[in-house]
């Protein structure tokens, strides 16, 4: 009877063991499920496509967007907010309409790395991003765009087709506001 008490809560451990390790892997996967990019052959490529790679070649992109770092937040056309002492290297923009800010504000964004545009509908699509080489943003690598629609890969091809630096890589992802 002892014995027949140890196999069972034997198995019964080693089934919660499995479980929890299969729920804590799927949840450290899942920040890249749903994040695509814009590759140099205009092709989308899905950030999960080839573990490996993904994971040496997004390492400074996933640091810049999902750690802190320096940051200036722009809503409505203005500087909301900025975040830490040192140089910007992040933008936050709640609108499109502040990418204006940026082209006005040359010398306040020159260390910028990665800018996160948040398109809170369909119609904001209509205003595509236009970065050239004289708008002040000399080290920017990254564009980060965030849906709050289901957006395609044919709608951000279109929203970014003004981008003339062909070093900066683009994400974008679908997301539901809470």
């Amino acid at each position: 009877m002892i014995m027949k008490n140890n196999l069972s809560n034997l198995l019964k451990s080693l089934t919660l063991f499995c479980a929890v390790v299969l729920l804590f892997n799927y949840e450290s996967n899942a920040q890249e499920n749903g994040i695509y990019e814009l590759n140099a052959s205009s092709q989308f490529s899905r950030a999960t496509a080839s573990k490996s790679k993904t994971s040496d070649t997004r390492t400074e992109f996933y640091n810049l967007s999902q750690k802190l770092h320096p940051t200036a937040y722009l809503a409505n056309n203005k500087l909301k907010n900025t975040y830490g002492d040192d140089d910007v290297v992040k933008l936050t923009l709640d609108d499109v309409a502040s990418l204006n800010l940026i082209k006005q504000d040359k010398g306040n964004f020159d260390n910028v790395e990665l800018i996160t545009i948040t398109l809170k509908s369909i119609a904001d699509l209509s205003t595509p991003i236009t970065l050239s080489n004289d708008s002040g943003l000399s080290k920017l690598k990254y564009v980060y765009i965030r849906c709050y629609f289901d957006c395609n890969n044919e709608q951000i091809k279109s929203f970014v087709k003004n981008i003339s630096n062909s070093n900066v890589r683009v994400f974008y992802t679908s997301v539901r506001p809470s």
